[in-house]
This record gives structure tokens, sequence and C-alpha cells, in this order.
């Protein structure tokens, strides 16, 4: 049984004080402080009320929430800094925080733990199975991230290469991060929880850290090591002294040097061939020896570039502190689109026509995303034809589409949507259902309306086909209880031997 973690009343409550109090210390308004308590009392309750930490649904919706509000107002209190500062029309954006987290938990508490019986993912059933699972899923996984940064970063003329192969490679892809699942979880088992990490599982791991780390998206750096974390927490798996130490030192390492490479190298390398991207992201890495001086070219590039349309905090320094408080990015929509002209489902449009592969709409529209449609609303993304991605989250999303309709009914309806079809689905104890929380946890963190649909269907449909197309290939290869048998005469040899061994009685129901 996994520890909830649940927030007791007088953690949630000395929390909410600490809050309170700091901020009208910190010269935040009345108003914001009271609409920020309601907000934060919501986030505490929906978590409790989805299980906390036990569950598929309480721990994506932790991750929204620290995502957008919760890691900067307590940001705000320790840094000295009003919460009301940098923020655009700050009452009425944390008045639409306040109402969404609201309607999240009054749809949580209705029908959010409602279960249905929906198809689920096939599971490995004996170690042999695991074994082949594992080797197919890094063959398979390897090929499709290869192939697919080939195709990502290779240019024809002066666009990107869309074809049926770069599209089969992104679907198999994800398999990568299956086998890491699959070897951490056979690692475990076999130690009897002693170890947890092996080269079975360093091959993966490796991979996807440099792929991250080549595209410059920290994301995608971090992922591979939280996925290892979640997978032992989610088996049990007992973390040691060396553990912690080396946690602690990645932690800086990420903070010092890969973080901010990665913001400063994306606007060098990206759009390069991948033999480029590599050189070009080493070679910036082989300048920067002193990571004071990255942090100081990093914060002067991400100033120029943004200018103070993404900066919640004013102290210097804190610019990657900013990237983890959506509120700010929120409150540009909510000021672009509060005297009454919404863009409606401009964006899922564009999201939706996205989505269509390549083989069946060949000369689909590539310059333009529904985060980039936004952008140029809010002004967040630049003017000229580069395509952007500004980081926004469902808060403010669903007041630019629709204002406050959209801020009541979006989180009461499709909050618990996703809930209850990713519970109904997937296991948390079980390699798929781990797979699925590593794929949805990032994405549901910048939860916007135009990914509701592939999150809820897209995403468990590609899952449970995926996990079928692999699982009959397993059982294509003969295996007898544990083992795996190679080849028909070491199959033949095992059936005479089980023969030879039986009893007459059961070899007479046999033959007869």
């Amino acid at each position: 049984m996994l520890r909830a973690y649940k927030l007791s009343p007088i953690v949630l409550c000395s929390a909410l004080a600490f809050l309170v109090a700091g901020e009208l210390a910190c010269g935040t308004g009345l108003f914001f402080v009271t609409m920020m308590f309601v907000a934060m009392l919501s986030i505490g309750v929906t978590y409790n009320l989805l299980g906390g930490l036990s569950s598929f649904s309480g721990i994506i919706f932790a991750g929204f929430a620290l995502r957008t509000i919760v890691v900067s107002q307590f940001a705000k209190v320790l840094l000295l800094e009003a919460a009301d500062k940098n923020l655009e029309l700050p009452q009425l954006t944390i008045s639409v925080y306040a109402v969404f987290y609201l309607s999240a938990l009054l749809g949580t508490f209705i029908y959010g733990r409602t279960r249905l019986r929906l198809p689920k993912p096939w599971e490995p059933e004996t170690s042999a199975h695991s074994t082949i699972l594992y080797s197919i899923a890094l063959v398979a996984g390897l090929i499709g991230t290869i192939v697919y940064e080939t195709y990502a970063g290779a240019v024809e003329g002066q666009e990107q290469i869309y074809n049926g192969t770069r599209s089969f490679a992104l679907a198999l892809s994800p398999l990568l991060l299956f086998s890491l699942i699959m070897a951490v979880d056979m690692r475990i088992a076999r130690t009897k929880g002693r170890h947890s990490f092996g080269m079975g599982a360093f091959i993966p791991w490796l991979t996807l850290t440099a792929v991250g780390f080549v595209d410059s998206v920290r994301t995608n750096i971090l992922v591979p090591s939280i996925v290892y974390a979640v997978t032992c927490y989610l088996r049990g798996y007992r973390f040691r002294m060396r553990h912690y130490v080396v946690l602690i030192a990645g932690a800086a390492v990420f903070t010092a040097i890969l973080s901010p490479l990665a913001l400063y190298s994306r606007n060098y390398a990206r759009g390069m061939p991948l033999n480029e991207r590599v050189y070009k992201t080493l070679y910036i890495l082989t300048i920067f020896h002193d990571p004071r001086q990255l942090a100081a070219s990093v914060e002067t590039a991400f100033e120029e570039s943004t200018g103070s349309r993404e900066q919640y905090f004013s102290l210097p320094g804190t610019y990657l502190l900013s990237r983890f408080s959506l509120i700010r990015a929120d409150s540009n929509v909510i000021e672009a689109c509060a005297h009454g002209v919404h863009y409606g489902l401009g964006a899922v449009k564009i999201e939706l026509i996205n989505a269509v592969p390549s083989f069946l709409y060949k000369n689909k529209p590539r310059n333009v995303s529904g985060e980039d449609y936004i952008g140029h609303i809010s002004g967040m993304s630049p003017d000229n034809d580069e395509l952007g991605y500004p980081q926004i989250s469902a808060v403010g999303d669903s007041y630019g589409a629709f204002g406050w309709p959209g801020v009541i009914l979006f989180p009461f309806l499709c909050f618990p949507i996703v809930f209850v079809v990713f519970e109904s689905m997937f296991d948390l104890s079980r390699p798929w259902g781990t797979v699925a929380l590593g794929m949805t946890m990032f994405a549901f963190g910048e939860f916007m309306l135009d990914r509701f649909l592939p999150l809820v269907i897209r995403t468990p449909l590609y899952m449970i086909l995926l996990s079928y197309f692999v699982g009959w290939i397993a059982k294509i290869v003969p295996v007898e209880g544990d083992h795996i048998l190679f080849g028909g005469a070491a199959s033949r040899s095992s059936a005479e031997s089980e023969v030879a061994s039986s009893p007459p009685g059961r070899l007479a129901g046999r033959t007869g």
C-alpha cells in the first residue's frame, strides 16, 4: 500500500496561515490574499480527496497545482515580495484562480472518484515475459528515438521533413521510457529490494537524458530521473543515504549548469540536424566554464527575449523560478481577454489539425501551434514568423477561451474526466501504469483546453494498442514458467522431459 502523504488539517491550516501572514507582511493586498486563501484551500482539499500521492490523479493534480500557483506563492513570501506584483490585473487573475480551483474541488467531490469498466493494458505475466518485453522495448525505443531525432532536426530546404517514417519513429520512442521502467522493476524484484539500478536501466536513462540535453528541453532532461524515482516509490523501494547524496548532487548540477544551458542553447541549436545540434550544445558547454557566467548570460538572454511578460519575481537570478510560476503567463491571457473578446476554440482547432498524422494530411500547416496562437493574443509570442511555445495553464486558457463560464465548467467537468479515465485503466503498481504516469504528469502540469481530447482519448488508446502489440510479440517467444526457451529443439526436449516425468494417469489423460 502506497503512502498517500495527505495533508493533515494541522499541516494545511499551518501552511495557509504562513502564506496569509507572509503575503500581508510583504504588502500584498487583502483581496488578493483572500482569493489566494480560497484557491490554496481548494487545492489542499482536492488533493486529499484524490488520495494524495497514492493515486494517479492525486500525483498529476499535485504537479498541476505546484506549477500554477503553489510554488509561486511560497516563493513570493520567502523572497519578501508582494504576491500581486508583476501580474496583469492581479485582482481579476487571483479571482479566476480561486473560482477555477473551487470548481475543480466540486467536480472531484461529485464524480471525480467514479470508476468505469474500461480496457486495461496487457501487463507482463511472468519474469520471462518481462525480460522479453524489456528487450523489445529497448531496441524499438532506441531505434524510434534516434530516427525521430534525426528527422526532427533534418531540413529539406528550409523546412523539416514530415513523413510516415518520422511518425512511426515518434510512435515507437515512448518504448524507451517503458524499457527504463521495466529494468528498474525487474532489478527490484530480482534482488528482493536490495538494488534498483543496473546496466539495464542505465542504457535507456542515459539515452533519454542525453536526448533531452541535445534538444535543450529541461523537462526531457529530468523525465528519466524522475520516472526512475517514481518507479522506485511505486514499488515500495527504500532509498538509502547514497541515493540522497546523488539526488542532491544531481539537483545542483541541473540547477547550476544543465537548466541554464538548455535555456541558452535552445535559441542557437533548434532546427539544426542532429549532429549539428550535438556539436553546438557541447560547444556552448565548453564556452561557459563558470556557472555564474552562464547564469548571467542566460538571464540577459531571457530578459531580452521575453521582457517582463513572463517574469513573476523582481529579484535578479529568479528567471528559472518564474518558469515554474504559470500564474504570470496566465495573467497575460486574462488581461488580453478581460474586455469581453475571447478566442473560443481557436487554439483547440489548431491542435486538432496538428494531431492528424502526416500520411493522412500531407499539406497540413506547420507554422502555428495552439500555444503560439494564444501567445500572439497575449503578447508572449514573437511578432516574426518564428514558432513560439509560451507556457500557459488551463486556468488562464479557460478564461481566455470562454470567460467565466469556461473557468467554472472546464475544471468542474474535464478535470474529473481525466482522473476517472486514467484511474479506471491503469494500475500504478504495474509497468504500463507507471509509463502512463510518466507520460501524463508533465503534460498535465501545463494542461490546457487543446490537450484535453488527446490526453483522455489518444494517449490511453495509444498505450493500450502499444501494450498489446509488444505483448503479442512477447507471446510468440516460447517460455516455460520464468524461463525463455530458445529454438524448437529446446521446446521439444522440454516437452519430452515433462512427458517422461508425468504420472501414468496424467499421460493417459493427454493421449486419450
